[in-house]
């Protein structure tokens, strides 16, 4: 577990602890993560141990996962947490300068961490030390995300081909699940199926509404062995006009512009900025109205964050995003988006399916 090795030995020069709660940070740790919910789970991490307090409905399944890499102890939920917590790290905490805590934490669970150990350490954020580490992929991790990416491409062409007017946006959301389901998937992520009007809605929350003659965005990801796809096509029911071409054109263009500039160590303003130029110097620049790009590993949005105001350079092997989008408020919207794995010349991306506008004839 190079990883804990890792997270140890930096913790051990800041004389510092780090408590991850159920969730991808853990995960990335353990390559196992417990069920989130409202009982506490947190692990504890020193130079000197490793410690794992889960609630008792969720301790064999840690035994299963992690013993003989961890110490677990458990708790019933009559019991509750604190003198579990106060018995297993209490002097630990009243040692270390610097405690992090995972940013997946619910508010309650570190008051209840905070109460029961009473410390006073220097309470930081863990993504300090772990986004940093997350960003970088490794090889393994890469081709988890291929995978990921080859279900998510199968996904899209069944949900591009499924379309039809008259059907209805969460029927075609169905359809798409269960081509995850068919091709492999562990879960799906997210599917927004967004019709009509509905496409200049970037986060549309797919509906009842009835697919007609004109634009149908697909935003759709899942997971595969823990890792995330993403990936946007737009179709169109009918004939596209000419004004929706044109948009398309704009949009296409963008993410040619920043795939060019998408290599290691590049700035990842500059790679916004690559994009939205493209954007406004066609005119639309007020209606791309969100980053370019974001993260993507065991998280869907993780970073880097590829954005203006970013000057940090996008490392070798980092995974993220090229989304860029066009959205006249009520009319419709275009937004094409790619997976990318940044290398020191170029930039991989990982789905095979044609950015071009699907078109379907009624």
């Amino acid at each position: 577990m190079h990883r804990l090795a890792k997270a140890r030995e930096r913790l051990g020069k800041e004389n510092a602890m780090m408590f991850m709660s159920a969730g991808d940070d853990l995960r990335y740790l353990l390559s196992w993560s417990p069920l989130a919910d409202e009982r506490l789970t947190f692990l504890g991490i020193s130079e000197d141990s490793v410690t794992l307090v889960v609630p008792s409905v969720n301790a064999q399944e840690a035994r299963e996962h992690v013993a003989g890499i961890v110490e677990i102890f458990s708790y019933t939920d009559q019991e509750g947490p604190e003198a579990l917590l106060q018995k297993v790290f209490g002097k630990t905490t009243l040692q270390v300068h610097t405690i992090y805590v995972s940013d997946d934490a619910r508010f309650d669970h570190v008051e209840v961490l905070k109460t029961s150990l009473g410390w006073k350490s220097r309470l930081e954020r863990a993504s300090a030390l772990m986004a940093p580490w997350r960003m970088v992929k490794d090889s393994d991790e890469i081709e988890k995300l291929k995978a990921s990416q080859a279900i998510n491409d199968r996904a899209m062409e069944v949900g591009l081909a499924a379309i039809r007017a008259g059907m209805t946006e969460v029927e075609l959301q169905d359809i798409i699940h269960r081509a995850f389901m068919a091709n492999g998937a562990d879960r799906d992520a997210f599917i927004i199926v967004a019709a009509g009007s509905h496409s200049a809605l970037p986060h549309h929350t797919p509906d009842h509404t009835v697919i007609a003659e004109g634009p149908v965005l697909l935003d759709i990801g899942c997971f595969k062995d823990g890792y995330a796809s993403d990936m946007t096509r737009v179709a169109y029911v009918g004939t596209p006009g000419d004004e929706f071409l044109h948009v398309h054109r704009i949009v296409n263009q963008a993410v040619e512009a920043a795939l060019v500039k998408a290599t290691a160590l590049t700035e990842a303003q500059s790679i916004d900025h690559a994009a939205r130029r493209v954007i406004e110097d066609a005119g639309y620049g007020p209606y791309f109205v969100h980053r370019l790009g974001h993260g993507i590993g065991l998280s869907v949005h993780e970073l880097p964050s590829i954005m203006e105001g970013n000057p940090a350079r996008v490392p070798v092997n980092s995974t993220f995003s090229i989304e860029p989008g066009i959205y006249l408020p009520k009319r419709f919207g275009v937004r094409l988006e790619d997976i990318v794995v940044a290398k020191e010349d170029e930039s991989v991306v990982l789905s095979q399916v044609s950015r071009d506008v699907y078109q379907v004839h009624r």
